[in-house]
């Protein structure tokens, strides 16, 4: 995941000045928007990160089956910079934020698999079960809002991104809902 964190920066480029373009202008017109698509790129990656994290410390063993998810989890996180720098490439094209939403929600639903999987086969320790479990209804309640954007992204683009935003922003909130009141 570091490293997909670290390719999401080279979606932003240097930009090349235009005969009578200041550095200002330039900067302001093609360097914000891609720093915008980098900066919610890496909240939501890196809070995979930490999501991802958080259930793997609590396991005391593992499966063929988890691996294999996991695989497919990791796989999807390093297609984020591909999709990021689609969408900022094609910000106003709802093919390119549906593909962002899109591989949000095949994230947001492996994890989801693999916490309903190490929860079911017993791989977590007992005495962080209660813990993790209210992490399945958060989980699958992001990877509905990631694959609600992408019909979204046809209506509006920006319902989309609204979408995407409110993950990070009602992180707290869910958290709450789904009885996850400890600092993690």
């Amino acid at each position: 995941m570091a490293v997909a964190i670290t390719l999401l920066v080279l979606n932003v480029e240097v930009p090349e000045l235009r005969p009578g373009e200041s550095l200002g202008d330039a900067l302001v017109d093609h360097i914000l928007p891609s720093l915008g698509a980098y900066a919610l790129a890496f909240a939501l990656v890196g809070r995979f990160w930490v999501i991802h994290h958080n259930l793997f410390e609590k396991l005391h063993s593992f499966d063929r089956t988890l691996m294999a998810l996991n695989l497919i989890f990791l796989a999807l996180i390093v297609l984020m910079p591909f999709s990021a720098q689609l969408y900022d490439v094609y910000t106003s094209r709802p093919a390119a934020a549906a593909v962002l939403g899109g591989t949000l929600g095949l994230v947001a639903l492996v994890n989801g698999a693999m916490t309903a999987h190490v929860l079911r086969r017993g791989f977590v320790h007992e005495h962080r079960r209660e813990e993790t479990e209210p992490s399945l209804t958060v989980g699958f309640g992001l990877t509905t809002v990631f694959l609600i954007s992408v019909p979204a992204a046809f209506l509006s683009v920006h319902i989309a991104e609204a979408l995407w935003i409110s993950t990070v922003v009602l992180r707290y909130p869910l958290r709450r809902l789904g009885g996850l009141t400890s600092s993690r």
